[in-house]
């Protein structure tokens, strides 16, 4: 799914006010807009990369007009403004103007709403995706895409971002409703709630950069040395500014920090040797069970690592496989 807002190529029509984390605008013009069912994942990116995924949970719709810029020679919507160069305009037929014909068109306007399931995505370029798109038509906005068709690190990792999209099941309003609730003032004062939350993500960037000193740059699981695709884990779960000690840090792979997350992966503490959950097996990440983790015991939490160990074996279904 395409996503560019203001910065879309052509000036033909007027552009869908997408908001990246919350929703997906479209309209009956866009080719493959009956394709789009909720509970679909959504790929998303702009000219250049994958900006993330998203569960099409809601999707709404609803009967309007769209404006349309033509060319007042030849009537195509396929018009660019030029910033530099006069006439301002110029259709894909060569024509040159100065102002293009605005009609009105009646046409059904789209929602999908992703109902917090968005997540971001490493900067992966768009033309390592492409290859998974099996009929790719670089004018189209919306496209088939098949994960599997992906390769190696890509592969693993945008699959490790969907996995996230998908498994997040929210309960709460559709963004389009929650206008209508009337304002209400309480005396409430969240100044300080909106200072704590700036200083933890300033805190979340500084373990981050301590985890890449510590680790070199590399996944203590699957050697990648590609910064884009490394984030920082945290073995004891994040519950305050406390949590973010380097030795309750791993640097770990998008993908692979996922299933960490999900407790898809455990982490033997007496011998850093990665255990696979029975739900992996078969799957590529089985090749994991055994290895032990590139880094020395006296890196990491002997504490963190035994709480998070016992939350991994005591999940269902879990042993030690």
């Amino acid at each position: 799914m395409l996503s560019l807002g203001a910065e879309r190529e052509y000036a033909g029509n007027v552009g869908y006010a997408d908001e990246l984390e919350t929703v997906y605008r479209y309209d009956s013009f866009v080719p493959n807009h009956l394709q789009i069912a909720e509970g679909d994942l959504l790929v998303l990116r702009d000219g250049e990369v994958v900006l993330g995924t998203a569960r099409a949970s809601t999707i709404v719709s609803q009967k309007g007009t769209k404006e349309l810029s033509r060319c007042p020679e030849c009537s195509v919507t396929t018009i660019k403004a030029r910033k530099d160069k006069l006439p301002r305009y110029r259709c894909k037929e060569g024509h040159e103007f100065e102002k293009p014909v605005v009609t009105q068109k009646s046409c059904v306007h789209f929602a999908a709403w992703f109902d917090g399931t968005f997540r971001p995505s490493p900067r992966i370029p768009v033309e390592q995706v492409r290859q998974a798109c099996p009929r790719y038509n670089g004018q189209l906005a919306m496209q088939e895409l098949v994960l599997e068709r992906l390769s190696g690190e890509v592969k693993l990792v945008l699959q490790g971002v969907a996995a996230q999209s998908m498994a997040h099941r929210s309960i709460g309003l559709v963004a389009a409703d929650a206008s209508e609730e009337p304002y209400v003032p309480d005396g409430r004062d969240d100044r300080k709630v909106i200072a704590r939350q700036i200083r933890e993500r300033r805190g979340q960037a500084a373990f981050r950069r301590e985890l890449r000193f510590r680790f070199n740059d590399t996944c203590v699981v699957t050697g990648c040395r590609l910064p884009d695709l490394l984030e920082a884990a945290h073995i004891n779960p994040h519950r305050g500014d406390k949590d973010n000690h380097p030795s309750n840090g791993l640097l770990l792979r998008a993908d692979i920090h996922t299933l960490f997350d999900l407790n898809l992966l455990g982490i033997e503490p007496a011998t850093l040797q990665l255990h696979v959950h029975p739900k992996l097996e078969g799957s590529e990440y089985e090749q994991f069970a055994g290895r032990r983790l590139a880094c020395e015991p006296s890196q990491l939490s002997s504490k963190a690592l035994d709480d998070r160990w016992k939350t991994f074996v005591s999940a269902p279904g879990a042993g030690t496989g």
